[in-house]
């Protein structure tokens, strides 16, 4: 497979954890192949997450502990601060409990030299999902649909957490000011993005359920997910330039 033209070492692979010791070994041996660095963002998983990775004493993983669970969004943010503290170009967010494939991340390396940010897509031509419930498909499918009602946001998939930003992106937000606790981040990441009109292409990928461990979605994620678009969407309406002011640097 053809490689991206910027070194893969200026490049940075976030992944969030909370009691991931059955999949994570797997999923850091096989990411390093990419010759990524890796930062792994542990919310005091009580089964050992962490301590399992800083045993693995790869030299490009780090890992950053949270004192206590804070959940998926805040853990990017802290992801964010220090790949750009470290100067990363491309900073890229994947799930560590083997759902994303590391093929898939590739390629859309190679993409995002030509994009300012690139989203793994489930639900476009191409794309595909394993061993997934109807109602998880539902609530993907549905979620993604109402924010892009309600936000006014063209992708086919916002839910996902499979993505790839350029650094230079992410700099112009203000970090603090994003709110998202669940999932809901993958969604109000993609709407700051467009507010700074940052290119974005979407990818297909195939996305397959973990099989070891226990999913975090939660009726809570999920009604934070629709309440927090459904106030986005007001906003929207009544405040026309308030996203502006309120993300942007």
């Amino acid at each position: 497979m053809q490689e991206s033209a910027l070194s893969m070492k200026n490049r940075v692979v976030l992944m969030p954890t909370y009691n991931e010791a059955d999949s994570i070994v797997g999923v850091i041996t096989e990411l390093s192949t990419l010759d990524v660095d890796i930062i792994v963002i542990d919310d005091n998983s009580p089964d050992g997450t962490s301590e399992i990775v800083k045993k693995m004493r790869f030299d490009n993983v780090s890992v950053i502990d949270h004192g206590s669970k804070k959940g998926i969004g805040p853990a990017y943010i802290s992801g964010f601060r220090v790949a750009l503290n470290k100067g990363y170009s491309k900073i890229a967010t994947m799930d560590a409990d083997g759902s994303h494939q590391v093929l898939d991340l590739q390629r859309m390396f190679i993409e995002s030299d030509s994009y300012e940010v690139v989203m793994g897509a489930r639900w476009i031509e191409g794309g595909s999902v394993s061993n997934w419930k109807v109602h998880r498909i539902l609530i993907s499918r549905f979620g993604t649909w109402f924010a892009g009602r309600c936000l006014a946001l063209p992708y086919k998939d916002l839910t996902g957490g499979l993505r790839i930003y350029d650094a230079k992106a992410i700099s112009q937000i203000n970090l603090e000011t994003i709110s998202s606790n669940g999932y809901c981040f993958q969604i109000e990441m993609i709407r700051v993005i467009s507010v700074i009109k940052a290119s974005i292409k979407e990818i297909p990928i195939h996305f397959i359920e973990r099989r070891n461990g226990v999913s975090k979605m939660s009726k809570v994620i999920v009604l934070e997910a629709f309440a927090r678009v459904s106030i986005w969407g007001l906003q929207r309406i009544f405040r026309h330039n308030a996203d502006k002011l309120h993300y942007v640097k």
